[in-house]
C-alpha cells in the first residue's frame, strides 16, 4: 500500500498513532478528550513538517494554522472562536495558493471571489444588525473550503488525498453548522432522524474532521507544482 513513498514504515506509525488518537476522540471525554483531540492534530502537522516540507511548505503551513485554529477552538478556556476562524481561514488561503500554483486558472479565480463576495453579502443581507467579524471570517473561510474542494477535484489524476481530506472537512463544518444552528436558528425535533444523526453518542464532527487533517498531512508527501517536479528530475 505504501510502497510508492519513501518512508512507508514512519506512515505506517502516523497512521498508527492517529487511529489510536482516533479511539479516544470517539470515546472519551472532558480534559482526556480535549488533549487528545488537540494532539492528534500537532501529529499531523508535525507529521508533514518532517515528511513534505520540501515538496509542499504550503500544505504544511495550513496544518500549522490548522494547529493555531484548535488551540483557540479546543485548548482555550473559554473558546477564542474569531482567532479559531482567522486561523481556518488562513489555512485555507495556504490551501488555495499551493492548489492554483499546480493549476493557474483564470475562471477558478474568478469563481473563489464571486463565492466569497456572494457569501459575505448573503450574511449581510440575512443578519444585518447583527453582521459581526466572526461572521464575516466564517462566511470567507467557508466559501473557500468550497472552492478548494473544486480545484482539487479538477486536480484529481494528480492527487486524491486532498479532494477527499476537503470533503471531509466540509462534512465537519456542515455536521458543527446544523448542531449549533438547531439550538435556535433552525430548530431539529429531538424525535427526528436527523437529530438523532447529528447527536450521536460519539464526536460526530470530529469522526470527519481528524480522517480529513490525517488525509491533508498524507497529500504533503506527493510533488507539487509541475515546476517543482522538473527541478527533482534535474
Amino acid at each position: 500500500m505504501f510502497k510508492k513513498y519513501k518512508n512507508p514504515i514512519a506512515i505506517l506509525c502516523f497512521l498508527v498513532v492517529e487511529a489510536i488518537l482516533y479511539y479516544f476522540i470517539l470515546t472519551a471525554g472532558g480534559d482526556f478528550l480535549r488533549y487528545s483531540s488537540y494532539v492528534s492534530i500537532i501529529v499531523c502537522f508535525a507529521f508533514a513538517l518532517v515528511m513534505g516540507f520540501r515538496k509542499n511548505p504550503l500544505i504544511v503551513g495550513g496544518l500549522l494554522c490548522t494547529v493555531g485554529a484548535d488551540f483557540c477552538l479546543v485548548m482555550c478556556q473559554p473558546i477564542q472562536q474569531l482567532w479559531g476562524m482567522v486561523f481556518f481561514l488562513g489555512a485555507q488561503m495556504l490551501y488555495a495558493i499551493h492548489l492554483h500554483k499546480k493549476q493557474s486558472s483564470t475562471p477558478l479565480l474568478i469563481g473563489r471571489l464571486a463565492l466569497t463576495a456572494a457569501g459575505v453579502g448573503i450574511a449581510i443581507l440575512v443578519l444585518q444588525d447583527k453582521t459581526d467579524a466572526l461572521a464575516l471570517v466564517s462566511i470567507c473561510y467557508y466559501a473557500n473550503l468550497i472552492m478548494n474542494l473544486i480545484v482539487a477535484c479538477t486536480q484529481w489524476k494528480s492527487g486524491k488525498l486532498l479532494p477527499i481530506g476537503f470533503a471531509l472537512f466540509i462534512l465537519c463544518d456542515t455536521v458543527i453548522g446544523l448542531q449549533v444552528a438547531s439550538g435556535g436558528y433552525l430548530p431539529i425535533p429531538e424525535d427526528s432522524a436527523l437529530h438523532n444523526l447529528l447527536f450521536m453518542p460519539f464526536n460526530l464532527s470530529w469522526f470527519f474532521y481528524l480522517p480529513s487533517q490525517v488525509l491533508i498531512a498524507l497529500s504533503s508527501l506527493t510533488k507539487g507544482t509541475r515546476n517543482e517536479k522538473e527541478n527533482e528530475k534535474k
